[in-house]
Parts: C-alpha cells; sequence; structure tokens
C-alpha cells in the first residue's frame, strides 16, 4: 500500500478540501447515487487544475461490499485507461476510513443518468441502479474500444444501439466482424481474447453474474501484460515453479500476472516457516533462513529462542524466533533455493541484546567448519540498517547448484547478541574504488559498501589482510596503518616452540603471543605503507592494567646494529587493557618496508605480544622539557620603569592576611616596597613555606621538603614497608628553608599537605612542581617514577583507577631514528614521552619537574595535596635532594 500511495501521491486531496467542497456531505449536494454510494458535487483544485472547478465526489460505501483492495484497483484501472466515454479520474482521498473519487462533473452525472446503450438493461425493471450497473456500462464502452465506435448511433433521426448485436457477434464465435481490423492485427489473440472476455461478462443480464469492478481490473491488467510480454508470466512460473510448489497456495493465490507474480516474489515469500525466499531486480533469487532451522535443538534452551520486544521489528525474518548468543554455538545452515552460477554473500543478521553496548569496531569471532582458521567479522556502523539489525558478511562463494551447505561455529562474544538468521543475497557489484582497489582487493574479511564514503569509514576503523595475518587502517588523514601479528611475524626458536593464546582482547584470530619472560626475534615486513611518510614502530601488548601507561623496560636491538634500545612507559591503546611501547621512528621510502627486531629481554608487563604497529607520526610540536639551556627564573625584581598603575593593578587585596603568616613580617614604608617583596618572597608558616607572587599578581607558594614528607602512610605489609624511603634533614645555604631532605634508602615516598585558601589565587589554574637535585652519579634515576594521587575517576567499566602519571628525574632516552633521514624536522624524539613530564633547569640552581595541575574557585578553598612518587622498578633513591613542592599559575 506503502508504494501504492507514492506511485499515485500527485492524485491525493484532503478530505478536509472535500468535505469543505460538499458542506461536509450535506444532501443538497447529492447528484446522482446507487449500490456503490452516492455522488455529490462541489468545487475543488485538482490534479488537472491548480484553480478550483467542479467536480464530482463519488462516495463509496464499504456496506456494499466495497474494500480496499476494490478501491485501490479502482483508482488503478481509471488512471490507467483513457476513453471519453470512460470516467476521467481527478484524484482520491483515503483518510479516516472514507473511500472517495473526484471524477469530471459530467461523467458523475452519467454514473446516474440513462444514457441508450450504456444503461442497465434492468433498470427498465426495476428503476434502481446498483453497482452492477455501472459494471454493464463499462463493458459497453470496453465493447466501444475494441470495435472502434459509439455503442448508439443517431442516422436519419433513428437511434440505433449496436449492444445487442456486439454481444450475439461474441457469442457466435464471430467477433472478427465486429472488431476494428487494425485492432486484430496489432493485438496479440491471447490478450483480445481476455479483454473480450470480460467485456462480455459484464453484459449479461443477471446483474449477479457480472465480475466485480475489481475483477474487471485484474483481467484487463491481465490482457495488457500478454500484449506488452506475452510470455512473462509462463516465463515466471517454470523459472521459479520450485519456489511456487514449496511456498503455501495462500501466499500465491492473489498474482493473476507475471508482474503481479514478479512482485509477489520481490516482497518475499515464507517456506514452512523456516526460510523466506525473494528475487532480486535481475531476478537471482535471495534465500534468508531463520535463526531457529540453523540451531540443533539438542543444545540449546528452549528459553535461548525467544520472540523479538514488542518495540524491535523484525521485517526480514517474519514471524520468526530470535536466539540470544551469550556463548560459543554452531549454526548448522542449508540453503535449497539459490539461482545457480551467482557469486552469493552469506550473511548474518543480529543485533545487540543492549544497543547501549554497540561498540566500533568489535570482533566477532567464528570459523566455517571444515576450515583451521578462526574468522574475524568486525562490526562497523555503517553496517547496521535503518530498522537497528547488522548485516555482518561472514562468507563469500560461487554456487555450483541451487543448494548449498554451511556449518558456523562462533566463538565466546564480548556481549550478548540476538540473531534472527542467516541470509544468502547475490554480491552487489562494487561502487568504483579508486585509490583503495589494491587494498580491498588484498582484504581477507568480507567487506560490504554501498559508496565509497562508506568504504572510507570501514577502512578507517579497520579490515583484515593477508590472511587475518595484518590489520589495516587509515588515520584521519587518510595515511596508511599497519600492524603486523606475531603470528606472521615471529622468527621460530628453536630451543621452545611458540604459544599463542586466544583472547577476546585481540584483533588476530590466533590472539596474543606467549613470552614467558623470554627474549624473541621478529622480521616484520609492510606492504601498504604510505610513502615518504615519517612512522613510529610500536610494540603491541596485553596487560591486565587500567592505567593510562604502564612501565616496560624491554631491551632490543636491529639487525645489523650492536646499540640496545629501551623504553621505560607504554601507553594504553583506547579503553581496552591494550598498550604500546614505541621502538623507533622511520620514514617509508615506498609501500614496503623490511625491519628485523631483536628483543634480547622483553622487560616487565610485555607477558602476552599481539604484534607490531606502524604508525604515521602526528605533525604537532612537543616541549623539550628536558633542555638544559631552558632556564625557569625564580627571582623576580620590579623596575623603576614600571609604573606605579601596573603594580598597583597587580598588587593582592589581602595583603595583610598573608603578611599575618609570616613568623617576622617583613618591613616596608610603601606599598611599593611592599610589593617588591611580595615578588621576591618570604617565609611563613614558622619558616615551612615560601610565599611570592608574580607579575600578573598572581599567589605563588612553596612548600618546603619537611612541610610534605611523611613516611608511615605507604603500606603495612613487611615488603611494602622494606620500599618506603627513608632520609635524613641536611642544612643547606642553597635552600631558601635553610635545609634539605635526602633520602637515604627506599624507592618509594608520599608528599602530602592542606594548601591554605590564603595563599592561592582566585579562579586559576596551578601546576605543582617537585623540586630536587640529583647526586654527582646520576646512572640510577635514569628510570621514571610513576606518580599518583589520591584522587580517583570511574573507566568504561565502572572500575576506579588512580589518576597517574610519569616524571623523569633526569632526561629520558630518545626514540632511535632508524634508516636513511630526510627531513630532520619530521622527527619527533619525545614522542613516546608525550603522556610524561620531563625535568629542566631552575635559575636558582634546583631542577624541577611538574607533577601534578588542579584549578582554584571563585572563592579558594583548602585543597589536599597527595602525591605518591614511586620507582617502577626496585632501584635506591638513595642521595636524591628534595627541596620542596612549588606552586606556580600556569
Amino acid at each position: 500500500m506503502a508504494f501504492f500511495l507514492t506511485e499515485f501521491k500527485n492524485l491525493k486531496i484532503q478530505l478536509e478540501d472535500i468535505r469543505l467542497a460538499t458542506n461536509n456531505f450535506d444532501e443538497s449536494k447529492v447528484i446522482g447515487g446507487g449500490g456503490f454510494g452516492k455522488v455529490y458535487e462541489g468545487e475543488l483544485s485538482h490534479s488537472q487544475s491548480e484553480e478550483k472547478s467542479l467536480v464530482a465526489i463519488k462516495r463509496l460505501d464499504r456496506r456494499y461490499g466495497q474494500g480496499d483492495p476494490e478501491f485501490f484497483k479502482e483508482i488503478r484501472m481509471l488512471s490507467c485507461y483513457r476513453h471519453e466515454n470512460l470516467i476521467s479520474l481527478l484524484g482520491f482521498c483515503n483518510q479516516e476510513g472514507e473511500m472517495v473519487l473526484i471524477t469530471s462533473h459530467s461523467s458523475g452525472e452519467v454514473s446516474n443518468a440513462c444514457t441508450p446503450g450504456y444503461c442497465d438493461p434492468l433498470y427498465m425493471e426495476t428503476y434502481s441502479l446498483t453497482k452492477e450497473s455501472d459494471v454493464y456500462s463499462f463493458g459497453v464502452v470496453l465493447f466501444e474500444v475494441m470495435c472502434g465506435r459509439l455503442c448508439v448511433e443517431n442516422s436519419n433521426g433513428r437511434l440505433n444501439v449496436y449492444v445487442p448485436s456486439w454481444r450475439k457477434s461474441y457469442e457466435e464465435n464471430k467477433l472478427n466482424e465486429i472488431i476494428l481490423q487494425d485492432l486484430i492485427q496489432q493485438m496479440n489473440p491471447s490478450s483480445l481474447k481476455t479483454f473480450s472476455d470480460i467485456a462480455f461478462r459484464c453484459l449479461r443480464k443477471a446483474r449477479e453474474e457480472r465480475p466485480t469492478m475489481s475483477r474487471v481490473v485484474e483481467e484487463l491488467e491481465i490482457a495488457l501484460e500478454s500484449q506488452e510480454f506475452p510470455d512473462l508470466r509462463l516465463e515466471l512460473l517454470t523459472r521459479y515453479e520450485e519456489i511456487l510448489k514449496a511456498v503455501d497456495p495462500l501466499q500465491t493465490y492473489v498474482y493473476k500476472t507475471g508482474n503481479q507474480l514478479k512482485e509477489l516474489l520481490s516482497k518475499g515469500l515464507v517456506v514452512y516457516g523456516k526460510t523466506c525466499l525473494f528475487i532480486n531486480e535481475k531476478g537471482h533469487n535471495i534465500e534468508r533462513i531463520y535463526i531457529q532451522s540453523c540451531l540443533d535443538p539438542v543444545e540449546i534452551k528452549a528459553s535461548d529462542l525467544q520472540p523479538p520486544s514488542v518495540d524491535i521489528v523484525n521485517s526480514r525474518f517474519p514471524r520468526g524466533l530470535c536466539y540470544e548468543y551469550y556463548r560459543q554455538s554452531k549454526a548448522q545452515v542449508r540453503a535449497e533455493y539459490l539461482s545457480p552460477h551467482i557469486s552469493y554473500t552469506v550473511n548474518l543478521v543480529f543485533r545487540y541484546k543492549y544497543q547501549s553496548r554497540f561498540k566500533e569496531g568489535e570482533a566477532l569471532s567464528y570459523r566455517l567448519v571444515g576450515e583451521d582458521e578462526i574468522r574475524v567479522f568486525i562490526v562497523y556502523p555503517s553496517y547496521m540498517r535503518e530498522d537497528g539489525w547488522f548485516i555482518a558478511p561472514l562468507y563469500q562463494f560461487t554456487s555450483q547448484h541451487k543448494t548449498a551447505d554451511l556449518q558456523f561455529e562462533f566463538q565466546f562474544p564480548h556481549t550478548s547478541l540476538i540473531f534472527a538468521g542467516i541470509e544468502f543475497q547475490p554480491y552487489e557489484e562494487k561502487v568504483e574504488l579508486q585509490q583503495y582497489q589494491d587494498i580491498v582487493e588484498v582484504a581477507t574479511q568480507s567487506l560490504f559498501y554501498t559508496s565509497l564514503d562508506e568504504l572510507k569509514q570501514i577502512l578507517s576503523k579497520g579490515v583484515y589482510i593477508n590472511g587475518y595475518k595484518t590489520w589495516f587502517s587509515l588515520n584521519e588523514k587518510g595515511e596508511h596503518c599497519h600492524m603486523i601479528s606475531m603470528k606472521d611475524c615471529l622468527i621460530p626458536n628453536e630451543d621452545f616452540p611458540s604459544q599463542y593464546k586466544s583472547n577476546r582482547w585481540s584483533r588476530f584470530p590466533a590472539g596474543f603471543y606467549q613470552t614467558n619472560n623470554k627474549g624473541f626475534k621478529t622480521h616484520v615486513k609492510t606492504q601498504l605503507l604510505s610513502p615518504s611518510i615519517t612512522y613510529t614502530v610500536n610494540l603491541v601488548f596485553h596487560a591486565p592494567v587500567y592505567v593510562h601507561q604502564v612501565y616496560v623496560n624491554p631491551k632490543y636491538r636491529f639487525r645489523g646494529e650492536t646499540t640496545t634500545y629501551t623504553v621505560y612507559l607504554a601507553k594504553r591503546i583506547g579503553d581496552e587493557m591494550m598498550h604500546m611501547a614505541e621502538l623507533c621512528q622511520f620514514t617509508s621510502h615506498g609501500r614496503t618496508s623490511d625491519l628485523e627486531i631483536i628483543f634480547d629481554d622483553p622487560g616487565t608487563n610485555v607477558v602476552e605480544v599481539e604484534g607490531i604497529l606502524f604508525l604515521p607520526l602526528p605533525v604537532e610540536i612537543v616541549e623539550d622539557q628536558g633542555s638544559k639551556d631552558d632556564k625557569v627564573e625564580n627571582f623576580q625584581t620590579i623596575s623603576d620603569s614600571e609604573s606605579d598603575t601596573y603594580w598597583e593593578q597587580m598588587f593582592p587585596n589581602d595583603y595583610e592576611e598573608i603578611l599575618n603568616l609570616s613568623k617576622d613580617s617583613p618591613m616596608w614604608t610603601t606599598k611599593k616596597e611592599l610589593y617588591s617583596i611580595l615578588i621576591r618572597g618570604f617565609l611563613i608558616n614558622n619558616g615551612q613555606e615560601w610565599f611570592t607572587v608574580d607579575k600578573h599578581g598572581k599567589k605563588c607558594p612553596m612548600l618546603s621538603s619537611r612541610a610534605t614528607w611523611v613516611t608511615e602512610r605507604i603500606g603495612s605489609r613487611p615488603w611494602t614497608q622494606q620500599r618506603v624511603a627513608r632520609a635524613t634533614w641536611e642544612s643547606s645555604h642553597e635552600s631558601r628553608f635553610g635545609e634539605v631532605l635526602v633520602i637515604t634508602a627506599g624507592d618509594k615516598f608520599e608528599l602530602v599537605n592542606d594548601i591554605k585558601p590564603e595563599v592561592l589565587s582566585a579562579d586559576t589554574k596551578y601546576a605543582s612542581y617537585f623540586v630536587f637535585k640529583l647526586p654527582s652519579d646520576q646512572s640510577k634515576f635514569e628510570f621514571s617514577l610513576a606518580m599518583r594521587n589520591e584522587r580517583f575517576e570511574f573507566d568504561n567499566y565502572g572500575m576506579t583507577k588512580n589518576k597517574s602519571s610519569y616524571i623523569y628525574l633526569v632526561s629520558p632516552p630518545n626514540t632511535p631514528v632508524i634508516g636513511q633521514k630526510f627531513d630532520e624536522n619530521s622527527y619527533n624524539p619525545l614522542n613516546r614521552h608525550k603522556q610524561c613530564y620531563f625535568p629542566r633547569q631552575r635559575g636558582d640552581g634546583w631542577m624541577e619537574v611538574k607533577a601534578w595541575e588542579f584549578e582554584t574557585r571563585s572563592t579558594p578553598t583548602t585543597v589536599s595535596m597527595h602525591i605518591h612518587l614511586e620507582r617502577l622498578v626496585e632501584k635506591n633513591l638513595s642521595g636524591l635532594i628534595i627541596h620542596g613542592i612549588e606552586l606556580r599559575p600556569i
């Protein structure tokens, strides 16, 4: 019906306009009537006139057997056939249960007029007109069309009616004597017979023997099809005979013509509630097999099969049950009605049990029985249809016969899915691929897309190539990214066999390579890199920790080199427990590269390795925080050139409260002198803190090591207590506090303090800096320190995690650049440390490294600082000199 309304939408007239034209179907507007209902007159604008004109409005009455099918068929007939004595259809309305036809005004009068020749013969006996009377009149018109003349002729004042002679000629099988000769030559004999048969049946004397108008339309459609496509119906019946025999006859009784049969097959026929059969525009068979027909009833529970919830429309499998897939499952699929020698895609139709769990790029793992390899389907947004169902292409093949048997084993899913069924869809021709042709050709998985934009979206999420051993994707700039699985690049070790562990976190069916804390070698070959791009080469591994960075410290080298490199930290990838450690950078000469990387020691946490990832280096500037020349000036003065207006604007209003914090209040005579004292700084809080203001009037406190140092709060277990740092206080003329804290043993400590609101500026973002010095032997301080706050945040799984970062006390090792160097500016040796903080030299001779950031409110409150600093390896921090924590506005 939706298709019908779309086809004839130009003829649709609103019921409100009709009611206005007929004064709400007032009896004074009635100009005729009969068994069909009543005819009214009124003025309306319609399909053939934008201005209002007088029309006849035929209101059909459902009490006389006129239903929707008959109504729509009458519209189709009146809109398709044209004759001077046929009603001219101007519009229709089917709102609020009404069925209304709008015709020319003269046509409406003809419906009730006793025109000689057209009038029902029984009218003279009953003096009543019915819908069968209209059928009789229409039959007369059909004979007029065949004979090429009107049914009535005025000759010398005498009215000649030809209808009786036409009926007699038909009954005596002498139609060729009355039918227009040109028409006989042009018409197909079968079409002519169908046309004349229905015309004669309309002229039967007994009204009950006359056909309904809907039947007349059906027969005329058959006649038209026989004329235009004389062999279509027989051809379709022959081609789809097997399908038509298999379905319930109640589904197929409605078709009379080849086009009706074709339309019926395109909408689908259900075979015994197990299979839904269709044909596409090319006439190829589409077979959809309900999921309940694919599962072994012995292996599943009855509760696993349920109708979809009331808010879900299962349009592809009408009235079918759905299977909840939450564990390993098997599906035995048998197609029986395929088109031979056609390329087919086998699609799984599914949806998420909880749509909120849908995650882009999630993997659905399965195996085709008979194959050893695990296949993986990646769920992309473009695979979701408008109705919320996903179409997952699992397999492609060319049909040799009408049947095909396949069995799938689905692995343990990440989240519960709802399976509706499996469909065999003829493989569609792909769009123009342009520069992505070579990628699609080597793709392992089936790719389903209808446009180049959809393909780009899929490639941006990633696809498998090289037999599920390589992962390929595009970044935001369209540059190529490559990940080679360990299964593909590991060089076998004769001393112990390679072990892999399947895991749902892994992209690759083989899973993670198990290092067993032993070294390994890799030989990495790429084939689809973007030319002349600087790449980072990364080791990707699984670590069951929910932190942004994890300590690794692998020792590795490259073939042909003697230098051993290390990287201390690996970055977390997305929201998963996957991490990557940057090994090197290089510029690609072409689309291929060949690297051999030897890992002498996998380091810490590198137990399950997924592969080697090639990523284009982001073009961004990372501050060299470790630059020795970038000194921080910590002492400020006010010059005479600065106007009074300037420093008065910067002068803190609460200076008296600040001065009260000092045991020995500074001496001053003018506010300008006091301002100069404030920017130079002075001791407060019993000499344990230092206070200054910067040139913008922002407050900058510094907390001494004595004000922040605690040891008793770190852990209670013996092995934890052994790692707690021990320290001693030493006097120092280099310290503004007159003393420093020197660590003598241990590798972890805490810095705690409640920072008072009086020493903080409102609405200001602060950075806290750890101020320190190192002994002359700095080798044991090369490793990073983990820094955690007592503040927690929640991840996507509802688990708490420390908001942590990492700091270095000496400049960390840069990423090595291998191969021929082109533009030095294209490399970023500090890229691997983007989430870390590096030390830098201060103007007062101390070193500092950023430790923490926070923001104050419009009315500052006490800020609790509770920082844990810990070595990631159990290396003694003895010799580390701690000055304190300085807070400065950013």
